[in-house]
């Protein structure tokens, strides 16, 4: 039997079934669902890509649009962004569907799914977003269906509907665009502690260059990232003063890579503090570990020219 889907293209037609058949002048008459969707236009998928974020998403008329996202240090994501809202609260259904050029194959069932009303009415995280990509890259399409929440107790609902046209090209865009991203992003490093053992130190551990030279990744790439502020301190153990000294070792060990790697000096400003500003107690050997630190802390500044980061000789 030859299989046909009804479709509704924009908001607010409707349709009617009776007897098997559909027809303007069969009776009685039932409205159907009212579909946001692309229906077959092409070019619906957008990949927006840079080494701070990657993203694909797709506009869906009347509704607002689907995006996968994935940030500089963060896992990917889903969500739905909807002005204004059309979803009531509470468990939905999300199916992903052959499309009617397609052969017809059972649908995936993601089960029931929780929709809040508001401007993002849906939101998930990796698993769930690579599961969501995967069934697109099979071709198939994804239908979210719930209550409208304008309408009154049993009137029909609405539905979601996400084409897989176009979704292949950019979704190339977009893993590739995933290789490029930064390590991390600002909010992550923009204050970074480094540890050191105890006694003088004789060079900076390879951990430390690592969590430096993710926040050198980042000014590379954000010209507003200009000023560099390097606090030392040490534990309580030992002499006072030669604490002191201590301390503006390491934060000038730390100050001297960063300028090693292109980083102008008048960025910088360097302090040291010995043993007055303890983040723990002294006294255990994991307490005074803690307190053996030097934290790099980046700013952002607002200028009208700012001149690349130079690169290492």
């Amino acid at each position: 039997m030859e299989r046909v889907k009804q479709r509704l293209y924009g908001v607010g037609k409707r349709w009617f079934v009776a007897g098997g058949c559909c027809a303007m002048l069969c009776a009685p008459w039932v409205m159907a669902a009212t579909e946001y969707t692309n229906a077959i236009n092409d070019g619906q998928w957008q990949a927006y890509t840079s080494v701070f974020e990657c993203s694909i998403e797709q506009r869906v008329p009347y509704f607002g649009k689907v995006v996968f996202e994935t940030r500089a240090g963060h896992s990917s994501c889903v969500f739905l962004q909807s002005q204004p809202a059309r979803f009531k609260a509470g468990t939905a259904t999300l199916v992903a569907q052959s499309p009617v050029w397609m052969p017809e194959e059972p649908p995936f069932d993601f089960g029931a799914i929780s929709l809040k009303r508001g401007a993002k009415p849906f939101w998930k995280g990796s698993d769930y977003a690579e599961s969501m990509l995967a069934q697109l890259h099979e071709g198939r399409e994804l239908a979210f269906t719930k209550d409208r929440w304008f309408e009154p107790p049993h009137s029909a609902p609405s539905e979601v509907r996400l084409t897989s046209i176009g979704f292949r090209e950019a979704y190339r865009k977009y893993l590739s665009c995933l290789g490029g991203l930064l390590p991390a992003s600002f909010d992550q490093v923009r204050r970074t502690a480094l540890y050191f053992p105890p006694g003088n130190p004789e060079e900076l551990s390879h951990k430390m260059l690592a969590q430096i030279d993710k926040m050198l990744a980042l000014v590379k790439h954000d010209p507003k990232i200009r000023l560099f502020y390097i606090d030392g301190h040490t534990d309580a153990f030992g002499d006072r003063a030669e604490n002191l000294e201590l301390s503006k070792m390491r934060a000038e060990m730390v100050s001297q890579y960063l300028t090693a790697r292109g980083v102008p000096e008048d960025w910088i400003t360097v302090r040291w503090h010995g043993e007055r500003y303890p983040v723990s107690s002294n006294n255990s050997a994991g307490n005074r570990a803690k307190n053996r630190r030097v934290t790099v802390r980046m700013e952002k500044v607002e200028e009208l020219e700012v001149l690349p980061l130079a690169s290492a000789g």
